[in-house]
């Protein structure tokens, strides 16, 4: 009996580890379903054979899924699909009493589809279409079962139309590959400081004068001097234009949500009609990127233009939500008109930011009372809103959390994981970006329910999307080549972050399964995932660099040139197999290294210069944290390496509180003659060089204090010190709050440190 009992079990446990198997084989399908099981691995009788010519039941099927089946079908595998009853290869069943949106898809001899409702039998079709194989042009399935739902209501991609605007039909393209990756909400940014793009046959003039500016600045925003294209740009869409882009939205299930920026951001319109702004003047569409402080003024004429403009806009966007902007509001107009000053006193007002408070409401009113929920940007908290207002959290999570304790629905995208206005490269290669770093593995990191949210606050989260603000995006290539493969990681963790593969397996779905899709999109996305990788660390001579690539067996040609003190130049040639080490000695006697580096499998060339100094590969302690979002590494401040401009996100260390302390542990007490320091000035962006920087020095016996100030703002700041020492330590301070007048006014401004040089 027992030993009947054990042989059952060992049979019992091998189905069992069969079935486990399947359920982990890796589905081609992204974002990732639920569950995935694949039948008979590796057997001929495992597949099934696809004509170019399917045939389908379309008993159950309304007009919209049949013809979206018959296009997506064609687009994504070059298939021709007919409707038959009698030859059907695919048959589609729908179910009641099931998960909102879930789909099932069963393949044996013949594919059954099983959906709760359009919208995932739309999701179903794009998962079948994810799963056909193509090799040497035959088209094969894997039999085997595919069960599927999403998590989070909004899944969404924001698209910034008014610094460079797109034309209806790249908006429909874009639309196309949110729908082939189960985006939901098309988050549409339709108005700025720099064009106003949506028709309004009551206010004429907003297209007539606001949709164009004469002349863009060129390079990026803090490149000095400034240079102009002065050649007339813009473009807006027609009320018809609008109608057919929301009705080819929808028929792919996404909703569309409209943003009308108020009270900032609004000189495109002020340049239109300027009785609505604060001073009358008559000013030009904006043609330089930023924050400005002409806004619309708080008085009653202007909230009636505005609530006429949304009355207009309302019937074209049939979704529940409209957007309203609300952050990055100067409030120095504000603080000297008369006509706002007069609103705070009849409404008892505290001061200019209630103000702001007050301006969201009455929006807020009006939506509601036309059946719309207001959504803005997190500075709308600032005073209170209504309960039915939700908070679209941009400046980190702490937005969203607080909205989510104060019972507001909350759609989460910080900058620190979901602006892929960001560079995702490391290579000087990457095309130009507003700055910042956010690459594949930190969006597919996302998760829009904080951890420092209680379970009720996160059922206020509605989901999370990804926002691609276009002041450095003048082409639909270079906004295709921002937002993908970066747009697929965002959607995996927005439709089933609980069975999300690890990044590897990830990667991998997208090299083998989805770049090939992409390319034959002919969509020119981002392969900055592919290159090969720099990873350096800490050596008791100094630094440690391996160059390591996806191909295991590729090799590393470096040229390395050094120059010495006495003018001397050197050229040495070496070569690195895949994540073999260089050592970068601290003791070089060299004012610089250039280290071009060839990648024998890709064809790949880098270039990293490096200026060897004391503190090289040294310890550094942070006393104050930097933000998360910006701490790339304590190694960051003493590789020997200066960051570039534009500034890139990953060749700085960022603070956000107005002192920072740190020190530095040198392995034994050396001579220093200075500390030389690298700080990032750039107001635009609320980041500013520090205003005083002490050193400090404990270790010799007499006390080493340093206080060097920096009024003017200063990048590089050197500081005397001659002396043995064995520690340093840097205590920095920056303003309070950023000063009025400026961008970010009233916040604490951010201090970036590039590297701190011990000569």
């Amino acid at each position: 009996m027992c030993k009947f009992f054990f042989s059952y079990l060992v049979v019992f446990m091998s189905i069992m580890s069969v079935i486990a198997q399947q359920q982990n084989a890796i589905c081609p399908i992204l974002p990732n379903p639920v569950t995935y099981v694949k039948s008979n691995p590796g057997s001929q009788s495992g597949t099934l054979s696809v004509n170019d010519t399917l045939f389908f039941s379309a008993k159950e099927l309304t007009p919209n899924v049949k013809s979206q089946l018959v296009y997506f079908g064609g687009l994504l595998q070059g298939l021709t699909l007919i409707e038959s009853e009698r030859n059907a290869s695919i048959t589609f069943k729908k179910q009641v009493n099931v998960i909102p949106d879930s789909y099932s898809i069963t393949i044996a001899d013949k594919i059954t589809i099983q959906y709760a409702n359009d919208a995932a039998c739309f999701y179903a079709i794009q998962s079948l279409m994810q799963l056909i194989h193509i090799n040497n042009g035959e088209k094969t399935l894997n039999k085997g079962f595919v069960a599927d739902y999403p998590n989070y209501k909004w899944r969404g991609l924001h698209l910034d139309v008014s610094r460079h605007f797109f034309t209806k039909e790249e908006v429909k393209r874009f639309l196309d590959l949110m729908a082939i990756y189960k985006f939901n909400v098309f988050h549409w940014h339709l108005t700025d400081d720099q064009g106003w793009r949506i028709e309004s046959k009551r206010y004429p003039k907003l297209t007539e004068i606001g949709a164009w500016r004469d002349s863009t600045v060129k390079d990026h925003y803090s490149t000095k001097p400034r240079t102009y294209d002065i050649t007339k740009y813009g473009g807006f869409y027609t009320q018809e234009d609008v109608k057919e882009i929301v009705h080819y939205a929808a028929d792919r299930f996404i909703t569309v949500v409209p943003e009308i920026e108020m009270p900032g951001h609004a000189r495109a319109a002020l340049a239109a009609y300027p009785n609505f702004s604060c001073t009358g003047n008559a000013l030009p569409v904006e043609n330089l990127w930023g924050v400005f402080d002409d806004i619309f003024c708080a008085k009653k004429e202007t909230l009636d233009f505005l609530k006429d403009l949304l009355d207009e806009f309302i019937p074209l966007f049939p979704g529940t939500y409209f957007h309203v902007g609300g952050d990055e509001a100067p409030k120095t107009r504000w603080k000297k008109c008369s006509n706002c000053q007069e609103v705070i006193t009849d409404n008892k007002l505290k001061d200019e930011h209630e103000l702001q408070s007050y301006f969201i409401r009455q929006l807020d009113e009006f939506l509601t009372s036309k059946g719309k929920k207001l959504i803005g940007w997190d500075e709308i908290l600032e005073g209170g809103l209504s309960s039915n207002a939700a908070v679209m959290s941009w400046r980190g999570f702490e937005g969203g959390i607080e909205a989510s304790r104060q019972g507001h629905e909350v759609v989460m995208t910080p900058g620190s994981h979901c602006y892929f206005d960001h560079y995702q490269g490391k290579t000087k290669e990457e095309p130009l970006a507003i700055g910042g770093y956010t690459p594949l593995s930190k969006v597919y990191e996302f998760s829009p329910i904080s951890p420092n949210m209680s379970a009720t606050q996160a059922s206020f989260v509605l989901g999370g999307q990804a926002n691609l603000w276009t002041e450095y995006i003048d082409s639909f290539d270079k906004l295709m080549y921002m937002a993908y493969p970066r747009a697929i990681a965002l959607s995996q963790t927005l439709w089933n972050p609980a069975k999300k593969p690890s990044f590897e397996t990830f990667e991998q779905l997208l090299i083998e399964n989805h770049f090939p899709i992409l390319d034959q999109l002919k969509i020119n996305f981002s392969r900055s995932n592919l290159l090969p990788q720099q990873h350096w660390s800490s050596h008791k001579q100094g630094l440690k660099v391996n160059f390591s690539s996806k191909k295991e067996n590729d090799l590393f040609h470096l040229t390395i040139f050094q120059s010495s003190d006495s003018g001397k130049k050197f050229t040495k040639e070496i070569m690195l197999q895949n994540k073999q080490d260089l050592i970068i000695d601290r003791e070089l006697d060299s004012p610089e290294l250039l280290v071009n580096v060839h990648s024998e499998h890709y064809g790949f060339e880098q270039q990293v210069k490096i200026i060897p100094h004391k503190a090289l590969g040294e310890t550094v302690h942070y006393l104050t944290s930097p933000n998360k979002q910006y701490d790339s590494g304590k190694l960051t401040l003493v590789n020997g390496q200066k960051g570039s401009r534009p500034w890139k996100g990953h060749e700085w260390v960022g603070f956000d509180t107005s002192t920072v302390a740190l020190r530095i542990t040198l392995q034994k007490k050396r001579r220093i003659k200075e500390v030389d320091i690298s700080f990032l000035n750039e107001p635009g962006s609320w980041i500013y060089s520090p205003k005083k920087i002490q050193l400090l020095n404990p270790d010799g016996r007499k006390k080493l204090d340093r206080t060097v100030s920096n009024e003017n703002g200063q990048e590089r700041i050197k500081i005397e010190v001659n002396r043995k020492v064995k520690n340093i330590y840097l205590y920095i301070s920056n303003w309070e709050e950023i000063p009025e007048g400026n961008p970010g006014a009233g916040h604490v401004p951010w201090t970036f440190i590039d590297e701190i040089f011990l000569r």
